[in-house]
């Protein structure tokens, strides 16, 4: 079936909050890093491209007809050379801003966004798109990827690659919560590893999976941060995760002031990431699920 949204653009409606207009990792380039994966991933779904053991070739030329897929494959092409997955998602990310101006360009052609004051506002308000796909309603991503998760249906190929994305990345929690996200692990994991026989592809999406939790902390990529930018950075995903624009209203491990507050700079300075979580039970700071083992703090 063909579909009117590419890959790139579910993963941008996945990272937009429905009540707020809050983009979760606006100033982040963490985003921008999956949106090179997801790129990649689109046009080896389109016959587009294809992967040797850890190299990205160019294997039809012809155009998809989607602006952001077809400027990737143009490079591609350009480059005419067997290429690492990890130095092309290198290189797309290099063009991330000009991306999500196409990006955000065609979903409002569209009509699945609006921008209002630079926020970004959806489109619809149930949860399936405004739209038909031979005759039949598309169900939009946050609620399909929630209804997958929680059943033991077989996805479509393409949800495959946006749980994978979103695990590997670190955006599940954006439609789950780190209890469902560690209940549902199994289940998740088992997704975003699956083989479907018949799917060159996924040879493809595993090679790119492996590749981005290397490239998320990529100094050339993110450039260097201090710990307080960091925590900045997460403070401003969960003031989009929890629909507010006040500090007050965050778990007192992110309000700026408190005691708790300077522990998780302290656990950031000491990891290197924000890619963290705080359990306020046992009072204890790790990273989030799905990243690579770290201390408790």
């Amino acid at each position: 079936m063909e579909h009117l949204l590419t890959i790139p653009e579910e993963l941008y409606l996945l990272t937009v909050n429905d009540l707020t207009g809050r983009r979760a990792f606006l100033k982040s380039k963490k985003f921008d890093i999956l949106l090179a994966a997801a790129i990649l991933m689109d046009l080896a779904l389109h016959n587009r491209i294809d992967t040797d053991l850890d190299s990205v070739f160019p294997d039809r030329s012809e155009p998809t007809g989607h602006p952001l897929l077809d400027l990737a494959l143009s490079q591609v092409l350009e480059a005419n050379a067997h290429q690492k997955i990890g130095w092309w998602l290198i290189k797309l990310t290099e063009n991330g801003p000009h991306y999500r101006e196409i990006l955000v360009s065609g979903l409002q052609e569209k009509g699945l966004i609006r921008i209002e004051s630079g926020r970004v506002f959806l489109g619809f308000t149930m949860n399936k798109y405004p739209m038909l796909i031979n005759n039949a309603e598309v169900v939009e991503v946050k609620t399909r990827i929630r209804t997958l998760l929680f059943s033991n249906n077989l996805p479509d190929f393409r949800d495959v690659v946006i749980i994978s994305l979103a695990w590997y990345g670190g955006l599940l929690n954006l439609i789950l919560s780190e209890e469902e996200i560690l209940a549902l692990q199994p289940r998740i994991e088992q997704l975003a590893r699956m083989d479907l026989i018949g799917q060159a592809v996924s040879k493809s999406l595993l090679e790119v999976t492996k590749s981005i939790a290397l490239i998320m902390r990529a100094k050339e990529v993110l450039g260097i941060r201090t710990p307080e930018e960091k925590l900045e950075e997460l403070v401003e995903e969960h003031k989009a995760l929890l629909h507010t624009e006040q500090d007050a209203d965050l778990p007192e491990w992110l309000q700026k002031g408190t005691a708790q507050y300077k522990k998780t700079l302290d656990y950031i300075r000491e990891t290197g990431t924000n890619e963290i979580v705080f359990n306020a039970t046992s009072s204890r700071y790790a990273l989030k699920v799905g990243a690579n083992p770290g201390k408790t703090f």
